[in-house]
């Protein structure tokens, strides 16, 4: 992230949201308030050089930053005399959704030890062997790599693999952070970047012959890291009140649709056997062992109707976990 990356990120959501920051002008942003506002975010973080542009805000700095977010966010700021900047969009786009969040995430991750006192991050299982820093760069630049990896039983039967590898994509899920790579030997592999790499190079010689990657199309029918080849299916899940706004506001998948709403949306009493509490959502995916740890996660709030060889895939699970405390 750069300086001006960053004074183009506030500047859209300054603009986008201006009652965060003080500004009360029917949902204009008048320039000198637009100023202000990032003057104040330059001053909080004075000892901070990723935070050094935020003072640079003339107008015709900002003019020119205003046509790049319209190029790389595709939201167009618009200004009206005598009242201000503002966005006509009432809601993010997905994709620009995305930027707020992993901007939001960085940021918090940029300020851990300064913000220590207000905010718990949790820490992930990154190998010391890993800096994601250039190897994001060798994705970017497709660079090779050059790793040892000895699996565990849950994820190759503790097969060792080793050897030169392209890699794709970086993905973070369940406090992990995985590494989407390719080579001829083992196709698309997604490695675990924790203590089951044990050598790990970014080599600057460049990928031959590299594969195209969409993390979008690849991970479509997955719900985290787990692709198994099982053709996917719509799984109907039916869901208690409490929880459907839940899984409503944070989805299981990008597939996920509403079938029914609960009829009783509040209870004052979480009564599972009246039939009224219970929502039902449909999600695409594969039913692997990925699923049914997600499903297992959510207790008694949710429960799988179909297909049939789905639930009994559940219950069968649950009918061996039983076992264990009779």
């Amino acid at each position: 992230m750069t300086p001006e990356f960053l004074r183009r990120y506030y500047i859209l959501r300054i603009v986008s949201n201006p009652k965060v920051y003080g500004i009360e002008k029917n949902g204009f942003v008048p320039l000198t308030d637009l100023q202000s506002a990032l003057d104040q975010l330059r001053v909080d973080n004075i000892d901070d050089p990723l935070y050094e542009k935020l003072s640079q805000n003339g107008q015709k700095t900002i003019k020119r930053d205003l046509e790049k977010i319209k190029s790389y966010y595709q939201t167009v700021i618009s200004y009206k005399r005598n009242y201000g900047y503002f966005v006509e969009e009432t809601e993010a786009s997905e994709s620009l959704q995305e930027v707020y969040e992993k901007t939001e995430i960085y940021l918090l991750h940029h300020h851990a030890h300064s913000w220590k006192d207000y905010i718990t991050i949790s820490r992930t299982s990154l190998s010391s062997q890993v800096d994601l820093v250039p190897l994001i760069h060798a994705i970017e630049q497709q660079f090779l790599i050059e790793l040892e990896y000895q699996g565990w039983y849950d994820d190759n039967g503790f097969q060792t693999i080793a050897g030169f590898f392209q890699p794709l994509h970086l993905k973070e899920i369940n406090k992990a952070w995985y590494l989407i790579a390719h080579n001829e030997q083992y196709g698309i592999y997604a490695f675990c970047l924790d203590d089951r790499i044990k050598t790990f190079k970014i080599n600057k010689q460049k990928v031959k012959q590299p594969i195209p990657f969409n993390d979008f199309d690849y991970f479509k029918n997955a719900i985290g890291i787990l692709k198994t080849g099982m053709p996917p299916e719509w799984i109907h899940i039916q869901v208690a009140n409490h929880h459907f706004k839940y899984l409503t506001n944070n989805p299981l998948h990008h597939s996920q649709q509403v079938v029914a709403r609960p009829k009783e949306v509040d209870t004052s009493e979480l009564v599972y056997s009246n039939p009224d509490i219970w929502g039902e959502i449909k999600v695409h995916i594969e039913p692997n062992y990925e699923f049914l740890m997600e499903i297992l996660k959510y207790n008694l709030w949710v429960r799988v109707v179909s297909p049939l060889h789905v639930k009994a895939y559940v219950k069968e699970h649950l009918g061996m976990i039983v076992e264990y405390y009779k």
